[in-house]
């Protein structure tokens, strides 16, 4: 009988973390079988709900903000719903659902717990007593954890600076992305033709959930400082979210509303990348975002705040810039440098393609998680 393995992730949004957790479940080995849970809605609900390679299942209460009760129908929700199927492996996604999901896991019996960081709880936005809530909630819960993973190695470093889970219990699986899809397109510029640009013009892209830890409203002072110092130059925002209508009014105080373009929520990431010509990611806090990797897969050039995972794949002066986050005059400053010298963008499109490594690659990250599942299991039944 094939293992189960049950993927807890707190909502199907379009991102990384998801997009991941579903292209795992689809890969599962034959050994397994698959099965996820998840809250309900979300752009790629439907994607989840259609697969014929594992059983989804949506938890009514399992939402993203806080709710004490709703959080306290989720764990009993959760704890009923694995009780009885025998399952090998639990891997969590996410803080709401890692801290729900692996305490009704080991409350519940199943034999192996994994949880994957694909950032923290815990933030720099937050009030000082929240945070400490969110770190001691993590600490505690990593006890019941026979594995974190990570996506990056300064999540561990983060991790353990707070005093979560110990050293050996850490492993990094990098969050992948299909590099043949990038390298297709990447001489294809549609996106341009789409927008009604000239050849000439110059494109400044932002790929992201419409969140405050993104730090949107920087770049949107980013591009109305570039749009001064360079008339023929673009920008574009791929993505949506609980402040979309903030952002529209940004854009028109700063008179932007005929150089920046709100494309929406996009699965088509590969032919943005192939016309944009440097992506400015203006986050205060990441993982590992895949819009590195697949800015590195194309050939683009990134001008990043230097949080986290971003210091894994961005080599100063190589493939993009790095600047502390919330410094917006000098991430002006490196997008500025790169938009006016083509010699300079040609160099470091050619860097960043070689910067890509096939651990970035998707196929890796799920032939890793397989060997992880087959390893625990492994080692369960020899205990």
């Amino acid at each position: 009988m094939p293992e189960i393995v049950l993927h807890i992730i707190t909502e199907l949004q379009l991102g990384g973390a998801q997009q991941n957790t579903l292209y795992t479940l689809e890969h599962l080995e034959n050994s397994f079988r698959g099965f996820l849970v998840a809250g309900y809605g979300g752009e790629l609900y439907n994607e989840a709900k259609s697969s014929k390679n594992y059983k989804f299942r949506v938890c009514p209460f399992l939402i993203r903000r806080i709710n004490p009760v709703f959080d306290f129908l989720t764990f009993f929700w959760l704890f009923f719903y694995i009780l009885p199927l025998k399952v090998a492996v639990v891997h969590t996604h996410s803080s709401k659902a890692g801290i729900l999901g692996r305490w009704a896991a080991k409350l519940a019996g199943a034999r192996s717990i994994i949880h994957t960081f694909h950032g923290f709880g815990f933030t720099p936005l937050q009030r000082a007593l929240v945070r400490r809530i969110f770190i001691m909630a993590e600490k505690l819960t990593a006890r019941v954890t026979d594995l974190l993973l990570t996506v990056a190695y300064a999540n561990i470093t983060k991790a353990l600076s707070v005093g979560i889970g110990k050293p050996e219990k850490y492993r990094v699986v990098r969050s992948g992305i299909d590099p043949e899809k990038f390298e297709k397109t990447r001489k294809i510029d549609t996106i341009r033709q789409e927008l009604n640009l000239k050849e000439s013009d110059l494109l400044v892209g932002n790929i992201s959930c419409f969140k405050p830890q993104k730090g949107l409203f920087d770049y949107l002072e980013v591009c109305s400082r570039l749009s001064k110092e360079i008339p023929d130059c673009y920008f574009l925002m791929a993505g949506d979210g609980m402040l979309r209508r903030s952002i529209e009014r940004k854009i028109k105080e700063y008179g932007l509303s005929n150089r920046i373009f709100l494309l929406g929520w996009r699965r088509d990431i590969e032919t943005i990348m192939a016309g944009i010509d440097v992506m400015v990611h203006t986050a205060y806090f990441e993982g590992l975002p895949r819009v590195f990797l697949e800015a590195c897969a194309s050939g683009v050039p990134v001008v990043a705040t230097k949080v986290d995972g971003a210091i894994d794949v961005i080599k100063e002066g190589k493939n993009g810039y790095m600047a502390p986050a919330g410094n917006t005059r000098r991430l002006f400053e490196f997008a500025l440098k790169v938009l006016k010298n083509k010699e300079l963008r040609d160099r470091m499109s050619l860097n960043a393609k070689k910067q890509f490594k096939d651990e970035y690659d998707i196929r890796t990250m799920s032939k890793n998680l397989n060997k992880i599942y087959n390893e625990i299991i492994q080692r369960d039944n020899n205990e």
